[in-house]
């Protein structure tokens, strides 16, 4: 069964809709997936960013971290801007750190995906994809003793205690003797 696909302008209007509504609570936001390879038509929109958050009182003496685009996620929810997604599997997956929805208005699926600073350059290169570039990714960094963990820390040692960091994207690929692709290259 093949994939159902959108043109890429219906697309770009729903990412553009769903960051200006998450530029104000994020400290970085990117879109990636087959959008940023600047694909023609894409499956779905994919959108990673780090949020903001914000020390509230919870009682008396107590604070705690409120992570503030998880509130407009929630309140573009309550509002009919996007629908919870159901999964192969007939399940809604919307938590901490990924969440499927749809767009309501145009039925395009999206996928939002929390990072941090640690893992932004690896997860970015991973959700840009393509799945060819990140099987290349991956195999290159077996080869070399290595195991990539794009949504944890990065590359690891196959006993864990060894990891390694990137700061770019560029670095992912350097990391593991790969020449850089530019996300349209990928």
């Amino acid at each position: 069964m093949s994939k159902v696909k959108f043109p890429r302008e219906k697309a770009l209007a729903v990412a553009k809709e769903l960051c200006a509504a998450l530029a104000p609570v994020t400290d970085r936001l990117i879109v990636a997936g087959s959008l940023r390879r600047r694909k023609l038509e894409v499956g779905d929109v994919e959108i990673l960013f780090i949020p903001k958050t914000e020390l509230r009182n919870l009682e008396f003496f107590t604070k705690t971290p409120v992570c503030l685009a998880g509130e407009v996620l929630s309140q573009l929810l309550q509002n009919g801007v996007l629908q919870q997604r159901k999964n192969v599997n007939g399940s809604t997956m919307w938590g901490a750190k990924n969440k499927m929805a749809v767009h309501a208005a145009s039925g395009i699926p999206v996928d939002l995906f929390t990072a941090t600073y640690g893992n932004w350059f690896n997860y970015l290169v991973c959700r840009t994809g393509s799945a060819e570039n990140n099987m290349a990714i991956a195999t290159a960094a077996q080869a070399k003793g290595w195991k990539w963990n794009p949504y944890a820390a990065g590359f690891t040692r196959a006993d864990g205690r060894e990891v390694h960091r990137v700061e770019s994207e560029k670095g992912v690929f350097d990391f593991v003797g790969l020449p850089y692709k530019k996300p349209w290259e990928r």
